[in-house]
């Protein structure tokens, strides 16, 4: 590992230890116990793919994704966390949420399993919220080999928003799951109309599932923490200093990250290829899944 920086990180992290087996871990690092867990490579490890995901959703959602990365790319290792205030991850520090912050966790765990698996290089993907932490590690990590964003957008000047949203300022937090009623209507905007057409039932017992998941008042603390950390995110003038091969994928019904940021991504990241899902909302992992997975191990190789 001697041609990997991790200067920013403190010296003490790399007491650490993490174990190169499947299974929940957990690092504490700067005021949070971050929850994850590690993947193995079929074949001899050539790969670190580090997986993150959006607002107030965890690592689970990455399990058929990394079973079909297991065997599409097979000498790549997967690690999926628990971004803070999300999931099993616990969150002691009184200090403000930031995207830099998440970023900054991404990167102690990149950094212990780059020394743990002898890498010198690690990859990165990121969907929506997950998108801004792994594009912001990206653009002053410059060891990062492939950079995957999907669904997401640069923020600030770069961030082109709903409709709806007249003015990005003025944005406050609304718990949408307070019924069923209510989480179907929110919810049917992260889909494609295909996917809602074609796949009704599913789509049902998602929101019913979300209801009963968000009707703790901690949760719903937790994801207007969230909110608030990616509504004012702006990396909008770091893009050009990404130096990692990047994938930008983005569906043309997006209406919760409209297609118009991906193509903002793609004009300002200098080694970027952009690929547009036709009649695919904001939920890729979840409308195209095997053509996702594709996708991702043939970028990867």
């Amino acid at each position: 590992m001697e041609n990997i920086d991790f200067s920013s990180l403190p010296s003490s992290l790399f007491e650490s230890k993490v174990q190169l087996t499947e299974g929940l871990q957990y690092l504490e690092f700067e005021g949070a116990k971050i929850a994850f867990d590690f993947s193995p490579s079929l074949q001899p490890c050539e790969n670190l793919l580090v997986l993150v995901n959006g607002y107030q959703r965890n690592r689970l959602d990455f399990r058929a994704f990394r079973k079909k990365i297991e065997k599409l790319s097979p000498t790549t290792a997967t690690i999926a966390l628990d971004n803070r205030f999300c999931g099993q991850t616990t969150v002691n520090s009184t200090e403000p949420l930031t995207v830099m912050c998440m970023a900054r966790d991404v990167e102690a765990l990149s950094a212990l399993f780059c020394k743990a698996l002898q890498l010198n290089t690690f990859s990165l993907l990121g969907i929506s919220m997950g998108g801004m932490i792994v594009q912001t590690l990206a653009s002053y990590h410059s060891q990062v080999n492939k950079l995957f964003l999907i669904s997401t957008t640069a923020g600030g000047k770069g961030r082109t928003w709903p409709v709806e949203v007249k003015d990005p300022l003025a944005l406050e937090y609304k718990n949408h799951y307070e019924n069923l009623e209510s989480t179907k209507k929110h919810m049917a905007r992260y889909f494609g109309k295909r996917f809602l057409k074609n796949s009704s039932l599913l789509f049902e017992m998602m929101c019913k599932t979300l209801v009963k998941s968000k009707s703790d008042e901690q949760d719903n603390k937790d994801a207007e923490i969230q909110f608030y950390a990616s509504a004012s995110f702006d990396r909008s003038n770091h893009l050009s200093e990404i130096k990692a091969k990047t994938f930008i994928i983005s569906g043309d019904e997006d209406q919760i990250i409209p297609v118009e940021n991906a193509s903002y991504l793609s004009n300002n990241i200098p080694d970027s290829s952009l690929t547009i899902y036709s009649e695919v909302g904001h939920l890729i992992l979840i409308e195209e899944p095997e053509k996702f997975a594709i996708d991702i191990s043939n970028f990867l190789k």
